[in-house]
Order: C-alpha cells, then sequence, then structure tokens
C-alpha cells in the first residue's frame, strides 16, 4: 500500500486559501464571510481569498473550467498550507475531471477542510493521492466567538504532527435549528436537543468496536462517485487491505426512499464487502411522502443483516455539531450498546 501523506501541521504564519469549488458566497452572507475570515486573520493565518469567492452569478458566468482552475492553482501552489471552502455548493463533481490528479500527488499534501460537497474533492483526494483531509464543520461555521468544543477542535486537529493521536466523544446536545446568518451575520451555534447515537443491527447488550482507516463523506454527491474512477472505493479498500475501511455517510437532502435506493446501489456493487463498520450521521428528513417507509427503513433495507457494526445518528454531517474525521487516518471507533442504543462511545484518531 502508500502511505497515506498527511499535510504539514498549520502554524502561526501559515497560509489558507478560502475558496469556492462550485458556486460563490451570496453577498448576504457576506458579513458573515468576513467575520469567520478575520477570524482565521485573529488565530495568526495569512489568508487568501479565492477570485470567484465573492461571486454567485448565474453558472454561465463562472464556468467548472474556471472553478478548477482556480482550485487546480491552488493545490499546486506549495506556499498554501490549506485550503477551506467557505460551504460546500450543489456540483463540486462536474470539476472533477478537470483536475490534474498526477500533476496534485506530486505536490506538497495540503489540508481540504469541510463537509457536504467539500466531500467530493477531499475524498478524490484521498482516494487518488493519498493525501489526508479533514471532513468537519465548514468555515461559514467558524465564527471567532464559537465555543463549541467540534468546532475549535478543527484547529487542533490542523495542528497536529504526523503520528498523533486524539480521541473524541458523542456530543451531548445537538442543533434544531439552522442559524440564518444573513439575518444573524454573528450566528452562534445553539445546542438544545439531546444527542443519542444509536446502533442498528444490534439490540442486544454488548461492547462493539470497529477500526480501520476512514474514508466517507456526503452520501447525496460521493454516494454517486464511490464506484467512479475518481474515488474508486474498492481500490481504496485494497490498498488498505491490512487495515480494512470505516465508512462514514451523512445525507442533505435525501428523502427515507431516495437513502434507501442510494446504498442499496452501493450494496449491489459490493461496496461494503470487507468493510469493518459504518457509520451514518443524523438525518434531516425522516419521513417522505410514503407514510409507510421512514428513514429507518431505509437504512433497514441496506444494512440489515450486516455482520459488521453500523452506528447511526452520530455527529456527522448537516445536523451540527460534527465529528472531526480524517480520511485516511487510522481509527478505532468503540462503543457499548444496549437495546440499539449507544451508551458511550469513543472515536480514536491516528494520523499514520
Amino acid at each position: 500500500m502508500e502511505n497515506i501523506l498527511y499535510p504539514a501541521p498549520l502554524t502561526v504564519g501559515s497560509k489558507i486559501a478560502v475558496c469556492s469549488l462550485s458556486a460563490g458566497i451570496k453577498s448576504k452572507y457576506h458579513p458573515r464571510l468576513d467575520i469567520v475570515i478575520n477570524g482565521l486573520k485573529h488565530r495568526g493565518y495569512q489568508i487568501v481569498e479565492g477570485e470567484f469567492l465573492r461571486q454567485n452569478e448565474p453558472r454561465t458566468q463562472v464556468t467548472a473550467k474556471q472553478h478548477a482552475k482556480q482550485l487546480m492553482d491552488f493545490l499546486l501552489d506549495d506556499e498554501i498550507d490549506a485550503i477551506m471552502p467557505p460551504m460546500g455548493g450543489e456540483l463540486a463533481m462536474e470539476i472533477l475531471p478537470l483536475l490534474d490528479f498526477s500533476a496534485i500527488k506530486n505536490a506538497k499534501p495540503k489540508w481540504l477542510v469541510g463537509y457536504s460537497d467539500v466531500s467530493t474533492i477531499a475524498c478524490a483526494l484521498t482516494a487518488k493521492c493519498n493525501w489526508a483531509t479533514l471532513h468537519s464543520a465548514n468555515l461559514i461555521q467558524l465564527h471567532p466567538d464559537e465555543k463549541d468544543p467540534y468546532c475549535l477542535q478543527i484547529f487542533e486537529s490542523l495542528s497536529y504532527e504526523a503520528s498523533s493521536e486524539f480521541e473524541q466523544a458523542p456530543s451531548t446536545y445537538h442543533q434544531h435549528s439552522k442559524p440564518d446568518y444573513a439575518q444573524n451575520p454573528n450566528a452562534l451555534f445553539d445546542h438544545s436537543v439531546p444527542t443519542q447515537w444509536q446502533c442498528l443491527n444490534y439490540t442486544d447488550k454488548r461492547s462493539i468496536e470497529m477500526s480501520g482507516r476512514l474514508f466517507g463523506g456526503c452520501l447525496d454527491t460521493v454516494g454517486l462517485l464511490l464506484d467512479s474512477p475518481f474515488l474508486a472505493l474498492h481500490e481504496f479498500k485494497k490498498h488498505n487491505a491490512s487495515q480494512g475501511i470505516v465508512l462514514y455517510l451523512e445525507s442533505a437532502e435525501l428523502t427515507p426512499a431516495t437513502v434507501a435506493r442510494f446504498l442499496l446501489s452501493l450494496k449491489l456493487a459490493g461496496m461494503f464487502d470487507d468493510i469493518n463498520g459504518v457509520i451514518i450521521g443524523r438525518h434531516v428528513t425522516l419521513q417522505g411522502q410514503d407514510p409507510g417507509f421512514d428513514y429507518r427503513q431505509g437504512l433497514n433495507a441496506a444494512f440489515g443483516g450486516c455482520l459488521f457494526p453500523v452506528i447511526i445518528d452520530a455527529d456527522i454531517g448537516h445536523i451540527p455539531p460534527n465529528l472531526n474525521l480524517v480520511n485516511g487516518a487510522l481509527c478505532t471507533v468503540t462503543a457499548d450498546v444496549e437495546q440499539g442504543k449507544v451508551l458511550s462511545a469513543s472515536v480514536v484518531t491516528k494520523l499514520a
């Protein structure tokens, strides 16, 4: 196997590129953008803004080719230490065939940070270039006054040397409503709903463990690409057969039936063969048009009968907070479960 390449730790003076991947930030969010960028500057980072960051014009005005060139320029610039898109966007997948992965693989590794459609590019960098990437809250959520420990963990995670290890646990509470950054640019998280991780396929009392190299992202986008040459999960599994894979997924907009179709298509393609476990994030839409088919049934359609552990309603994705998950890193998840509920859990990540 080829070794996972960990970007150099961020320090005071490190240079971060803030750019869009498929759509710029609308003007109503520019005050929030200024706040989070100033927050990075106050931490001592140098900031380079992408050319299209503040442009949200019709797609014909800023093309996929332009977005791809901008990203390539940052990926190949050895003065850049990390790339932090403010948010995911919608169609980052259209720039994948325009990226020169051979050239990227020969460049200095850089952290790519975020979730949602950011994971489309992050997974490609990990699968094709062996770069570790960070699935976490997006930059737009990182207000300088934010005290959420998972947000603060981002800057810790980006400062670790290779071979470092860190531990995380389930949140106590999670977010109920989405902050309106246009109306309140200084909005902070208000985690008020009790968090309860669950185990989909074990209902007795037991301790479970899954370990392997982390890989995953947003099912809405990454799920369509896992069998493509850009993510090639089969190849990634083969190259890391000695450790195995822990796959994590979350969804933004999919109905329960669509979740089931996505996951079943991956199952039929053999994507769940020879993996050590699955972690699924909290889901936005629990009930679709069919009152007789809910989100839990959609998951059971794909994972019912699986021998590996399946943890659901975890701190991943579009219902914050977000665990810091390093694609490519070694991870061990342990949990005590009873009656399908996770009573306690630990997520230990090693940059090895």
